[in-house]
């Protein structure tokens, strides 16, 4: 029985050139769907500093309510040890016992009128306290405002790229159809290899020789005369890229 006959490399370069530019395509759009939610970065900077002030600002209100409740509850202690000695006094049996209680007692009176000046001082530091959180939460909610509004329009251009990309990809997965499977092998393991997608390279001219098209390192006569029969694949020895030829070597740009 005959074998079939091994597919020539000329014979493939036109379906695996459609498949690289679909893969070109596909390589593009991901880049750009990887750039979208940079866009972000600036929102999210600026929510990261409204939180963070806000929870500074919450966080002084709140100790300055703590500091007043610790205050209270000390002119509470005093005012009940106040009236317990007031108690005592009235039924002290000696002047002198008397005359003790209610210097202890002025004391005690002393010290509480103290520590409801505090108390005032700091309620008013409360009062204020609690107005800059308010007003580091309304600039918080607005960066949080701001940011939603920013992400739906970066989630909806994705959107876009994702259908674009979905479409890609039907049409990649037809032109792979067209590439004969172990001409497909090579080309997938380089295309996956590569930082840029790209596993074809053309052959350029120029007049020190024939370089790659892909990494711009020189290309043996003796590669470009395999390459120029069509009949194997011919890959760069430098970046591995499956060589052609165009109708014409390709003319290096000018410098």
């Amino acid at each position: 029985m005959d074998q079939p006959q091994k597919p020539l490399m000329k014979a493939q370069i036109a379906p695996l050139r459609a498949l690289q530019d679909l893969d070109k395509q596909i390589f593009r759009w991901n880049k750009d769907r990887m750039q979208k939610p940079r866009a972000l970065e600036p929102l999210d900077r600026e929510v990261n500093a409204t939180k963070g002030e806000h929870d500074g600002k919450l966080k002084a209100a709140k100790d300055a309510k703590l500091e007043v409740e610790k205050k209270e509850l000390d002119l509470k202690e005093r005012d009940e040890r106040r009236k317990r000695l007031e108690g005592q006094r009235d039924t002290s049996k000696s002047n002198k016992e008397y005359q003790s209680y209610n210097l202890e007692i002025a004391a005690i009176r002393t010290e509480a009128g103290k520590i409801e000046e505090e108390i005032l001082k700091l309620m008013a530091s409360v009062e204020d306290a609690t107005k800059l959180a308010g007003d580091a939460k309304t600039a918080m909610d607005a960066a949080l405002g701001k940011h939603g509004e920013a992400k739906k329009g970066v989630d909806a251009e994705i959107a876009k790229i994702d259908e674009e990309i979905r479409g890609l990809r039907e049409r990649r997965a037809a032109a792979a159809k067209e590439v004969d499977g172990e001409f497909l092998k090579i080309y997938e393991r380089i295309h996956k290899a590569k930082p840029d997608a790209v596993a074809l390279a053309a052959v350029v001219q120029e007049d020190d020789g024939y370089h790659c098209g892909g990494c711009r390192m020189g290309i043996t006569f003796q590669d470009v005369n395999t390459v120029r029969k069509g009949k194997d694949p011919v890959q760069c020895r430098s970046c591995s890229r499956l060589l052609y030829l165009e109708a014409k070597p390709q003319a290096a740009p000018a410098k």
